[in-house]
């Protein structure tokens, strides 16, 4: 029994001179690995964050201003769907689309009322850039639908100017037919197509 008791003694007190970051359950363990799913697909979890001129870190590392917590706020209360795109700067892609006739530019009545409600905010918001692309179905030419999905993006564009917001805040660029997200096979798939997508880019300054 003493043997015993000496045995235990030892190997307690070898545990003892193990570096804390060799043991399985210190808290030097738990406070470095990632904190949640995102912190997995990003694998510079571990590297010090970025410092933010505005003092607070973006979703994914980027420096950004007060205006990322304001576009938040107002696409949630309006109940707009969006994602964050990696990056330097903060980049918020509407997941809702504008949408269009076969062969038109001409900007819905129901995209326009969205689109009204989104330049009214964009007004207010100087330190938030707007990015639109525009998109065409299969068809028609190809030299037809490049120009059509630029008119598009344009017409987007003119939209967001009737609402007060800064013409040189608002990019344009046009991708004819040859970024479809859906298949052009079918007539849902060809109205998929037929669409403008909104980017924001949020300045870190």
């Amino acid at each position: 029994m003493k043997y015993l008791s000496l045995s235990m003694l030892l190997l307690l007190t070898g545990c003892g001179t193990l570096p804390p970051d060799a043991m399985l359950f210190g808290d030097s363990m738990l406070d470095t690995a990632p904190k949640g799913d995102m912190d997995v697909r990003q694998p510079s979890w571990g590297d010090a964050p970025k410092t933010s001129v505005a003092g607070v870190k973006g979703p994914m590392g980027q420096e950004r201003t007060t205006s990322y917590d304001s576009l938040q706020s107002f696409l949630l209360k309006n109940g707009v769907d969006y994602e964050v795109l990696p990056g330097n700067h903060v980049m918020v892609k509407l997941k809702d689309t504008v949408k269009f006739e076969t062969g038109s530019s001409v900007v819905s009545p129901d995209s326009s009322y969205w689109l009204g409600m989104m330049g009214r905010y964009l007004a207010t918001e100087p330190g938030i850039d707007v990015v639109i692309d525009g998109h065409a179905d299969s068809t028609g030419t190809p030299n037809f639908n490049d120009g059509l999905s630029l008119r598009r993006a344009k017409q987007v564009k003119q939209t967001l100017v009737r609402n007060n917001v800064a013409m040189d805040s608002i990019f344009t660029r046009g991708y004819g037919e040859y970024v479809p997200a859906c298949s052009n096979k079918t007539k849902a798939g060809k109205a998929c197509n037929r669409r403008v997508e909104v980017l924001f880019i949020v300045s870190n300054h």
